[in-house]
């Protein structure tokens, strides 16, 4: 049975394997890792992020995480209401067994209870394959964008019960 339930210390190496298959460049898995860890050590960026992340453990493995934040300033053009947030990462061990669809709904949830209005992600070019997802789950594409690194990709929207 799969849970999903708040990062712990424990669950960062077993998130950084995953990661791994799907970010190849160093550098960025890096970032993540980095991100992962100011979380469970509640850093100052951490904090002023809101950065926030789950695990979907299953029979005591780490089987997907994702994380959310307030949304970044790059993204604000992107939102329509006041206080959007940004569904800022998602990977899972295996694709296709419905962890993904349990992790992005109890981000949505949290959000909500947090009282973000919206939740907006972008999904670059090198993860088309997981673009139908996004509209399978009910999110609307907004359209094309570039990354801070210069990865084209697209952006996603959902308003929550709170932004209608």
């Amino acid at each position: 049975m799969i849970i999903i339930r708040n990062l712990k210390k424990k669950d960062v190496s077993s998130i950084e394997d995953i990661f791994a298959l799907y970010w190849p460049d160093a550098e960025f898995r890096e970032r993540l890792s980095n991100r992962l860890n100011d979380t469970v050590n509640n850093a100052p960026d951490s904090i002023e992020q809101r950065l926030k992340y789950f695990v979907a453990e299953d029979d005591g493995q780490v089987v997907g995480a994702t994380g959310f934040r307030k949304v970044p300033e790059h993204m604000r053009e992107f939102t329509k209401t006041l206080n959007p947030a940004e569904l800022y990462i998602l990977a899972v061990k295996n694709r296709g067994g419905g962890v993904g669809k349990l992790l992005v709904n109890r981000v949505l949830d949290e959000i909500t209870r947090l009282g973000y209005t919206e939740a907006v992600l972008y999904s670059g070019e090198t993860h088309k394959d997981s673009w139908e997802f996004y509209d399978h789950l009910g999110f609307e594409v907004v359209g094309p964008a570039t990354a801070p690194n210069g990865e084209l990709g697209q952006v996603w929207r959902m308003i929550t019960k709170l932004g209608v």
